[in-house]
Order: structure tokens, then sequence, then C-alpha cells
């Protein structure tokens, strides 16, 4: 299985690097979603249940910003941690 990393670091790109996570999701790969250096802007009943979704198929979903962590139940990474994880994937998608 194909493991894939979605780097998210603008606040802007947010929704798009959920998007493809979940169709990547769709595609039966392993998915990491990283949201770096921010707090998740905007956190509307559409991506909160997205979020969701990528939970319930067992998606990944990682942060170094600890408000991420404390109110949306990310799983927190330091940088060097998610530099770890991150060179394990086969692709890496960055926003």
């Amino acid at each position: 299985m194909k493991k894939v990393a979605v780097l998210i670091k603008a606040v802007e790109q947010q929704y798009e690097g959920l998007r493809v996570s979940l169709g990547a999701l769709l595609d039966a790969v392993e998915i990491d979603m990283y949201v770096l250096n921010h707090e998740v802007g905007d956190m509307d009943d559409a991506y909160r249940d997205n979020m969701e979704f990528l939970d319930e198929m067992e998606g990944g979903r990682f942060s170094n910003n600890t408000a991420n962590v404390e109110k949306y139940d990310f799983r927190h990474a330091t940088l060097k941690a998610a530099a770890q994880r991150i060179k394990s994937a086969d692709i890496v998608i960055p926003f």
C-alpha cells in the first residue's frame, strides 16, 4: 500500500489539502495529513465533517500547532517527528 503525506502550510489551502487527503483514501492509500505552523482557520461544519470522515477511514491528522491538538483532536507532532514520518512516505503533496 502506498503511503502519502499531505503537508498543509497555508490556511487558505486547508480545504484543498483535506479534500486531496480524502480523495486519496478512497484510492486505498495510507494518508497522513499535516497542518503545520498555523491553527486551522474557519472550522465550519463541512470541514469538521470531512475531518471525521478522514478519522473513520483511518487517515492520520497531525499538527505542530498546539491549538489544533487541543481544540480539534489532531495528534501532536513536532517538526522533527513530522519529518521522520514524512520520510517514510512514498508521495509527498505540499500545499
